[in-house]
């Protein structure tokens, strides 16, 4: 007799989904960077981006889909070294802020402070060179005119916290490829940083680490930070390892309720689990405050986090982050008195929040003017802090408690910048509330009109980015409470060998 025909494994359609979804995302990198122009004035970069987005957030849908854990953790690590080396392989693609971190660093490895003299002070210009300040061969050969600098606000002091000059320092210092390709380089190791933080914060809390992915195959890591640059990936970090420090979670089977099986069935599944937090030591208290106060040090907002962390020993943690701020403020204080306010007030000023017309809902939408308009956020974030506040830790973990705040402060101050969108990623990856990442994504269209004409109506496409960010925010809301499951058995849902996709991807809900 014939040997019997051994059965030939089926293929995990999600992983070979996810592969093709990759080599779009690629694919779509690559035709964004090869968009002729000048950083923000590229037009053609925005329907890139949102098809980037749109593709990043699939492909990771898939990988964490797959039943195949081993095939799709691969795909996904070489999908993120993949991202990283394409933005490597040109300068910046949206924002020149890195040739301000780029000077700001030669400046102080020259023994100058960063928050004395602007970059064209006659006290610095031993410092210019070629690089930054092309001659008019250079400037044509960015496509600029003759006299053109590559910094921004080149006449106004630094505008970037004390712990983000010690990073533009130490890069300076640091071995590494020339010119921008050193601070992509030190980025997109920071973002792969970022990326492995998450994976095992996920972990931590019984949930699958590939969800990740979403920031890790989306714009923000391939071109805000990997092409780009931006510190405020470190920020980011800081801000997310503080949380990880303050939340150290309790692994637990879930109940079983009635009807189900001690123990899943299918071979290679595993049991799901739920977490229940610990009262953090004064010791853990206070590094996770040190670093908090480290991430505010860096880009000011992670400060949004500081409600959500302090819920419990809230003089402890508040008063380490506040030690650590004041300390790397203390240097430059001495050395310039509040000239360590930089370009910051004036700053506040060109965004239009002054006068308060960057308040894109606020005014957009519900029409409201000026004054009003700033009256109407301070009372809105003031209003959201009281309720974090308020909230039960047990019940409202800080890492869902700080994804209010700062989507809160996303939707009222709709900022410009979306390089911003980095930790707002982040917390919504480890909260489990993936509908934020609209929010981060609705920057895209307003940051590029401003720099380019795009068709239709430039203020009704920056207002629309946003409401249609807020409404998938709703949106999403309303049906995780309309259809509220248990997460512990959202994944029985008659296929055990390859995890759901749930709404709150895998947050526990505290028993009622």
């Amino acid at each position: 007799m014939p040997p019997a025909a051994v059965p030939r494994s089926r293929p995990d359609r999600a992983v070979v989904g996810a592969g093709i979804g990759l080599a779009g995302v690629l694919a779509t990198q690559v035709a964004v960077r090869a968009v002729p122009g000048y950083l923000p004035g590229r037009a053609g970069v925005l329907p890139g981006v949102l098809l980037w987005w749109v593709l990043g957030a699939a492909t990771a849908a898939l990988l964490v889909r797959s039943a195949n854990r081993r095939a799709a953790a691969g795909l996904l690590l070489a999908g993120i070294l993949a991202v990283h080396t394409v933005a490597a392989t040109g300068p910046p693609q949206l924002s020149d802020d890195l040739y301000r971190y780029a000077w700001d660093g030669r400046v102080q490895a020259a023994g100058v402070d960063p928050y004395r003299y602007g970059p064209l002070d006659p006290h610095v210009a031993g410092l210019r060179d070629q690089w930054l300040f092309p001659d008019a061969a250079g400037c044509a050969a960015i496509e600029r005119g003759p006299h053109c600098i590559r910094l921004n606000y080149p006449r106004a002091h630094t505008i970037y916290p004390p712990v983000a000059q010690a990073y533009f320092t130490a890069v300076h210092y640091l071995p590494g490829p020339p010119r921008e390709h050193k601070l992509q380089l030190y980025g997109s190791l920071l973002s792969l940083a970022l990326t492995g933080l998450l994976m095992r914060m996920l972990i931590a809390r019984g949930r699958d680490p590939r969800y990740a992915a979403f920031y890790a195959l989306s714009p923000l890591a391939g071109l805000e930070i990997g092409s780009d640059a931006h510190v405020d990936v470190l920020g980011a970090l800081l801000a997310l390892a503080g949380l990880a420090v303050l939340t150290r979670r309790r692994l637990h089977p879930p109940p079983v309720p009635p009807g189900w099986p001690e123990s899943p069935s299918s071979p290679g599944a595993q049991s799901p689990t739920s977490s229940e937090s610990v009262s953090p030591s004064r010791r853990r208290a206070a590094a996770a405050g040190a670093l908090f106060g480290a991430a505010v040090a860096v880009k000011l907002y992670p400060a949004l986090l500081l409600p959500a962390a302090a819920r419990r020993r809230p003089v402890t943690l508040v008063g380490a982050a506040l030690g650590v701020v004041g300390l790397a403020y203390l240097p430059h204080l001495l050395a310039v008195g509040t000239g360590v306010l930089g370009f910051l007030p004036q700053y506040l000023d060109a965004e239009g929040y002054g006068q308060g017309a960057r308040f894109l809902l606020l005014v957009g939408v519900l029409h409201l003017g000026g004054s009003v308009a700033k009256a109407v956020a301070v009372a809105v974030l003031a209003a959201v802090t009281v309720a974090v506040w308020r909230t039960d830790p047990d019940r409202v973990p800080p890492e869902r408690a700080a994804l209010w705040m700062v989507g809160a402060a996303f939707l009222v101050a709709t900022p410009v910048q979306p390089w911003y969108g980095v930790l707002l990623a982040a917390l919504a990856v480890v909260a489990g509330r993936l509908e934020w990442l609209a929010v981060a994504a609705a920057a895209y269209p307003v940051y590029v009109s401003l720099f380019t004409d795009l068709p239709g109506d430039a203020w009704t496409l920056r207002v629309a980015s946003y409401a249609v960010a807020a409404a998938v925010v709703l949106a999403v809301t309303g049906l995780r409470r309309r259809y509220a499951v248990p997460d512990s058995f959202a994944n029985r849902d008659g296929d055990r060998g390859r995890p759901a996709l749930p709404l709150d991807s895998g947050v526990p809900v505290p028993e009622r």
